[in-house]
């Protein structure tokens, strides 16, 4: 289990998947949302919480006052997980089980609450910067992401630099063990 660091859902648990996941540290977690209430990045927002897991990053963005959610994962499992933890907070949000780049291959449905504002980005550790700019570019090519997002990529600290795709600017990048942390915006236009 892993805990809700802040606001509405402060010290509650919630369950993590048994495998085939990477939950976000306790301490990480607690880093990655004080560097975005310091670019006031969280309240009345729209998330999108990609590779999901446990749902932890987007239910910690609600309990601190986001607006909505959709968590996105290709794992039953975790998809189980993340609506039990809804359920057990009284969270509506929507769970989509399917493969993150299926997903944003086409504009979102209305019922997803796009464009979203906040994007968290959790990959599994083997994909590569390829892989995550296939999937930076998709959800900005069709309108997933707001003109004006922040995404917050995780990656294995073995990503030394992480290069942005076109569309996006770095804001600043952070490193916990053996986690790094990246996050960027959406260009201005």
């Amino acid at each position: 289990m892993t805990r809700i660091i802040s606001g509405e859902f402060r010290g509650r648990r919630i369950k993590v998947p048994e495998s085939g996941t990477r939950p976000t540290a306790d301490r990480v977690r607690e880093a990655i949302f004080s560097s975005l209430v310091s670019l006031d990045a969280i309240e009345d927002l729209n998330v999108l919480d990609l590779y999901a897991g446990s749902g932890a990053l987007g239910i910690e963005a609600i309990s601190r006052g986001a607006k909505a959610a959709l968590f996105v994962d290709s794992n039953k499992s975790a998809c189980q997980t993340i609506t039990s933890n809804l359920k057990d907070l009284e969270i509506s949000a929507n769970v989509s089980e399917v493969k993150v780049e299926t997903l944003l291959k086409t504009p979102p449905a209305y019922k997803f609450n796009a464009p979203f504002h906040l994007i968290f980005l959790d990959p599994p550790y083997e994909y590569s910067l390829e892989d995550i700019s296939k999937v930076l570019d998709l959800g900005l090519k069709n309108s997933w992401f707001s003109s004006d997002a922040i995404l917050v990529v995780e990656t294995s600290k073995a990503i030394k630099e992480f290069v942005w795709p076109d569309g996006f600017e770095s804001l600043r990048d952070k490193s916990y063990g053996d986690t790094t942390v990246w996050y960027g915006q959406v260009c201005k236009k």
